[in-house]
């Protein structure tokens, strides 16, 4: 595959260049023919299946009590009533049941306990008679067998596993979880500890980062603090390509003297992206090497975050088998002006609040390096290229970050 070589172009929309990257994935062969493996139903958790999965039972698989109580020939009990209750006897016209219980052969119906007055242990006695399939579970009543559960492509939840099951199916066939190396880069990042020197940056990102891969459904490892040498970079991203399926190369990814990551790619395999059109997230690189995706995101916390939200996220789901999911959105009103540099789509960060019957949202600091204003955030606001931002007052869309409830 002979891709032409890319250069630093900060104007390209990143929708562009994750198309591009995309497109060379397939034609790689590395978001086709996917591999699969087969794993316990109770470790499937989130698994994306890889072929339909269908019941090997019926459930339930037995005609069942649905109540406590008495299992009972309906047409023994006709004629029963308040004024005419009728005498059963136990084990012979009458068997007590719990729930869950198989219906005894030759019974058809279940009254409820608490419609029974019990005589000396070998009595039992209703008021009221039963009808055939009353408080009766038929089999196949919520699973019948041969039944397709779950499709392919589907990410299991916990239902479709008490589900599965249910239904007798103990091992399902799943697609395996990426694995994601990702390298800190720079000499100035050290190890998080409560006493940095000056000039020293404690090493965040990566933790941040392999979240993220873990909830995009991906297997993180971080790898060691690489200081900003080429060879040993190089050494490292031989072994990350030899491990994983997906490298994250955290900083270096601008044009700096000490930024190696473009060059690295470009010399080692072919460098499709440096640079898009989005403020933050400016310097990222996309490229394949050894037919795997790797991405260089910049140091600075939320540039990160993002361009491992606008291009690690996709890769990891489209691997997986599946459509990445969009975040969900609600329309919010400014509180204050989003003012935006025209060229670059900006993603800006907002806290919501309700004012009366109004949902408001507030822009927070907007500096790439505020990893808590991202945490703090409740969602994005994002404002196209060709636009100079947004008064206050303006309906807006918001992408959320978090969930919307207690608000």
């Amino acid at each position: 595959m002979l891709l032409a070589r890319k250069v630093f172009v900060p104007s390209r929309p990143w929708q562009e260049a994750l198309e591009e990257f995309l497109g060379a994935l397939r034609s790689s062969g590395y978001l086709a023919g996917l591999p699969t493996e087969e794993i316990d139903v109770t470790q499937a958790l989130g698994r994306v299946t890889a072929a339909p999965v269908y019941a090997a039972i019926s459930s339930p698989h037995y005609p069942a009590a649905a109540m406590d109580g008495i299992a009972v020939r309906a047409e023994t009990t006709f004629g029963a009533s308040e004024q005419e209750p009728l005498e059963l006897a136990l084990d012979r016209e009458a068997v007590v049941v719990d729930t869950g219980d198989p219906l005894p052969e030759g019974f058809d119906a279940v009254i409820m306990v608490e419609e029974v007055a019990f005589q000396d242990k070998t009595t039992a006695i209703i008021k009221r008679p039963a009808v055939p399939g009353q408080n009766v579970r038929p089999v196949g009543e919520d699973i019948t067998a041969g039944e397709m559960l779950v499709p392919a492509g589907h990410s299991l939840t916990p239902y479709d596993l008490g589900g599965l099951l249910a239904a007798g199916v103990t091992r399902v066939t799943v697609r395996p979880r990426p694995r994601v190396a990702i390298l800190p880069t720079g000499t100035e990042i050290v190890p998080p500890n409560p006493n940095p020197a000056p000039g020293e940056i404690l090493e965040s990102n990566g933790t941040m980062l392999a979240a993220l891969v873990s909830q995009w459904g991906g297997v993180p490892e971080v790898y060691p603090i690489t200081p900003d040498d080429y060879q040993l970079l190089k050494e490292r991203l031989d072994r990350a390509l030899e491990e994983k399926d997906l490298v994250l190369i955290n900083a270096g990814s601008s044009a700096g003297r000490d930024d190696y990551t473009a060059r690295l790619v470009e010399e080692t395999g072919h460098l499709l992206t440096h640079g898009v059109a989005t403020r933050p997230g400016k310097p990222v690189i996309l490229g394949i090497v050894r037919d795997k995706p790797v991405i260089g995101v910049p140091g600075y916390p939320v540039s990160a975050a993002l361009c491992a939200e606008l291009f690690a996220k996709p890769v990891l789901y489209y691997r997986q088998g599946i459509k990445p999911p969009a975040r969900e959105q609600v329309r919010a009103v400014l509180g204050r002006k989003i003012h935006s540099p025209l060229g670059r789509e900006e993603f800006v960060r907002v806290r919501l609040e309700w004012e009366g019957d109004r949902l408001v949202a507030t822009p927070t600091s907007r500096g790439a390096g505020t990893i808590m204003a991202l945490a703090r955030a409740d969602g994005i606001v994002v404002v196209p290229r060709l636009s100079e931002g947004f008064p206050a007052g303006q309906e807006v869309t918001v992408n959320l970050l978090r969930p919307l409830s207690g608000r």
